[in-house]
C-alpha cells in the first residue's frame, strides 16, 4: 500500500498516511491542528535489484533517491 508524506501549510507539521490509490481531501487533514491544508511532499522511493547466479537470487543493489534527482540542492544527484 502506498504511503504519502504530507506537510501542513498552517502549522508545518509533517505526517504520513497510507492509502490505496490516490489521496483524497480527507487524507490531507492535519492530525495536529485539524486544518485541511496539507500538501504532499515529494520523497524518494526504494528499488531493489536482484541477480540470479546458479539459481539463487542475490541482492546486488538497492537505492533510495529523492524524486527531484538532486536538482534542488539536496545532494541526491
Amino acid at each position: 500500500m502506498p504511503s504519502y508524506d504530507l506537510q501542513c501549510a498552517s502549522c508545518d507539521h509533517t505526517f504520513e498516511t497510507f492509502r490505496p490509490g490516490f489521496l483524497r481531501d480527507e487524507d490531507r487533514v492535519c492530525p495536529q491542528c485539524g486544518t485541511a491544508h496539507a500538501a504532499q511532499l515529494m520523497t524518494g522511493g526504494f528499488i531493489a535489484v536482484t541477480s540470479r547466479r546458479g539459481g539463487d537470487s542475490q541482492p546486488v543493489a538497492a537505492a533510495a533517491r529523492p524524486s527531484c534527482g538532486g536538482h534542488c540542492g539536496c545532494g541526491g544527484h
